[in-house]
């Protein structure tokens, strides 16, 4: 029998097992089968969330139309920023904030603890959640007399220890850490944190409470990381012109960096030059990524993490009289940094893989000029949400770009970047990116905090003593 002789039922059937790019390709195959691809509506689902970037979240009674049109609504909703609903809503001043998976969490200024676990001697430095898992991780300051650290793995659901936690307190020692904990971040099984001044990196276990890398990065200051996945984080540093290291999570394999190997280092742009002599002096860079939920978020449509994009803000200062500083967005997706682990391995490397930008940046970023305020960003898949040119703006850049999707037409046309966007100083050289996306802008009130996840974006001004919100609803049920 001839494969084009396998009945069409059964075809759909094998194919419903398979994954979408093999029935992309199952459907250039032939008209006839083209059109009973076409008329499944199961495969339909499967390509158009791929396309999308996303996975579902647990079975729902949805038939699969009603499934196909409630993903089409949400997509549709967002390139053109279209809500369903808009609150206001205040709370009390806050330093630390976290909104992942439709929880908003926040740490009162004045009060107790979020968790009361000795009132009035230990303080809040920061905090990370994951409702996937009903999960929240808190860092408190050393008690009086103590130079230590406390991370609490606490329920969300219930002020208990979380009953996957082995420890559900770890002591943090604090020697070589000058500075105490800047970023703290989860992935799935392992929850890491990141220390001020001499860039220590610290990854633990939290189901078993083992730590799995510590990480000194003294070539780095006051440093920045985000998990690819709970096995490889990415990390940058200010020096000489800057560069961005990938490090995977190895503890038997890693002699020189304590349970990680630094995979690879991507080198940016010159900065410019004359006569030998820098016209620029690389200051900060920070990193801007969405969560690594264990599980899919119930109910709702969640970005895949292979389809997540990095946003790196890199702030430069002049070395001349006028001492101007220049601000820039780099934006790279998951999959092309992700890549460069699956190379390391392939070709057995023993030596970290070190790319000039000509190497890797042009076609695989997008680099666009900043401002001071952009710090002020959310990112959630391949979305990121900025402060506007205007003040009482949100601008939200879609990096979910799909070659060939007819959605990509339904946008105004000044709304759809494909073009190259080439930038001359800060750097030695003019330089030109490609990576395409979509900006669209949301009119809203004043603010400086943003937040964003699948069906939520939040815009607030925190004030001394009260921090007003605006949350904007967009559709994600399934």
């Amino acid at each position: 029998m001839r494969i084009s002789d396998v009945p069409l039922e059964i075809l759909c059937r094998i194919l419903v097992l398979s994954d979408p790019q093999t029935i992309l390709r199952c459907s250039s195959v032939s008209s006839t089968w083209h059109d009973a691809i076409a008329g499944c509506l199961e495969l339909q689902y499967q390509v158009e969330l791929w396309k999308a970037g996303l996975v579902c979240g647990l079975p729902s009674s949805m038939s699969m139309a009603d499934k196909l049109q409630a993903l089409a609504k949400h997509r549709r909703a967002w390139q053109e920023l279209d809500w369903t609903s808009k609150t206001e809503f205040d709370l009390p001043s806050s330093r630390e904030h976290e909104l992942v998976a439709g929880i908003f969490a926040f740490r009162e200024d004045f009060g107790p603890p979020l968790i009361d676990v000795d009132p009035g001697t230990l303080e809040t430095v920061t905090l990370a959640m994951d409702p996937t898992q009903d999960l929240l991780a808190v860092v408190y300051s050393p008690a009086p007399g103590s130079d230590s650290f406390t991370l609490i793995l606490r329920s969300l659901s219930a002020e208990n220890p979380h009953p996957m936690a082995r420890h559900p307190t770890i002591t943090i020692e604090a020697d070589n850490v000058v500075l105490g904990p800047r970023t703290i971040q989860i992935a799935h099984d392992v929850v890491g944190i990141s220390f001020g001044i001499l860039g220590v990196i610290r990854i633990w276990n939290w189901h078993t409470g083992v730590l799995l890398a510590d990480v000194a990065r003294l070539d780095t200051r006051l440093p920045d990381f985000r998990f690819l996945s709970p096995r490889a984080f990415v990390t940058a540093s200010p020096t000489e012109s800057g560069w961005i290291d990938i490090f995977m999570i190895t503890p038997t394999k890693a002699p020189d960096h304590a349970g990680a190997v630094h995979v690879v280092r991507l080198r940016f742009p010159e900065l410019a030059r004359v006569d030998g002599m820098s016209l620029w002096d690389s200051q900060a860079i920070d990193i801007s990524g969405g969560p690594v939920c264990g599980h899919p978020i119930r109910g709702s449509f969640s970005p895949r993490t292979e389809n997540g994009i990095y946003l790196f803000m890199h702030e430069v200062h002049s070395l001349n009289h006028e001492r101007q500083s220049r601000w820039l967005r780099l934006m790279i997706h998951h999959r092309t940094l992700a890549d460069y682990i699956s190379r390391y391995l392939q070709a057995d490397q023993t030596e970290c893989i070190d790319l000039q930008w000509e190497a890797w940046g042009p076609r695989n970023t997008r680099i666009l000029p900043g401002d001071p305020l952009d710090w002020i960003a959310a990112t959630h898949g391949e979305r990121i949400a900025i402060r506007g040119v205007e003040q009482l703006q949100v601008q939200v850049f879609d990096f979910g770009i799909f070659p060939g999707d007819p959605a990509n037409d339904k946008s105004e046309d000044d709304a759809l970047v494909l073009g190259p966007t080439t930038i001359g100083a800060p750097f030695n050289d003019p330089v030109t990116t490609y990576l395409p996306f979509r900006r669209t802008s949301l009119e809203t009130r004043d603010f400086n905090r943003i937040f964003m996840d699948q069906e939520h974006l939040i815009v607030a001004e925190d004030f001394e003593e009260d921090f007003e919100m605006t949350i904007f609803k967009f559709p994600c049920t399934v």
